[in-house]
């Protein structure tokens, strides 16, 4: 890919964590495919193996799956955000999760065994791997103890934080899903605002 115009974004988020030179941004920057995504485009089905992690350029994606026969979402990401089934990708196992475009999206995607040749050839390419795994893992380990210590109140206004352009952009029972609320309870919860 040569095109700099889609690679601003990601050359920015990288370059926040790690300093590669000029080979090793190239080597990168040739491993980065477009995608475009249309809303309700699937860029990930349950039963898929995840072989690719997209960094998403604009747009909103959400990541959810179903629990008995009941839609439950799981995740927001938006633009400047990596994106994956990080367990099927890194296990090679059967997805149970989909990822969803809820806006029109533009996305990078970085396919797994063009991944795994770069981290061969570039150690700053492992190291920034590594960051962003344990970036993800901090995250979700965040999340899971929120879960388990907060009222619904505090993770609605926890939410409204960390997702202050995705809250604007998506329905707003994806949004109750989320918290685990019914519609009418979240409704409820952001007239107390």
């Amino acid at each position: 890919m040569t095109d700099p115009g889609p690679l601003s974004k990601i050359e920015a988020f990288v370059r926040k964590i790690v300093q590669p030179n000029e080979e090793e941004w190239e080597a990168l920057a040739n491993i980065l495919h477009p995608k475009t995504l249309k809303k309700k485009d699937l860029l990930l089905k349950a039963g898929q193996v995840c072989t690719f992690i997209a960094f998403i350029n604009s747009g909103v994606l959400r990541e959810y799956n179903y629990l008995y026969d009941k839609e439950v979402t799981v995740d927001f990401m938006g633009a400047n955000q990596f994106t994956s089934d990080y367990q099927s990708f890194i296990m090679q196992a059967p997805s149970r999760q989909y990822i969803e475009a809820l806006t029109d999206a533009e996305v990078l995607i970085l396919q797994k065994d063009a991944i795994n040749a770069l981290y061969d050839q570039y150690k700053i390419w492992e190291r920034f791997g590594r960051l962003i795994i344990e970036k993800v893992f901090c995250n979700a380990e965040e999340k899971r103890k929120k879960i388990i210590a907060s009222t619904h109140e505090e993770q609605y206004r926890d939410f409204v934080a960390t997702y202050p352009d995705i809250i604007q952009q998506v329905p707003q029972y994806y949004i109750a899903s989320y918290l685990g609320l019914t519609p009418e309870h979240l409704s409820r919860l952001r007239k107390k605002g």
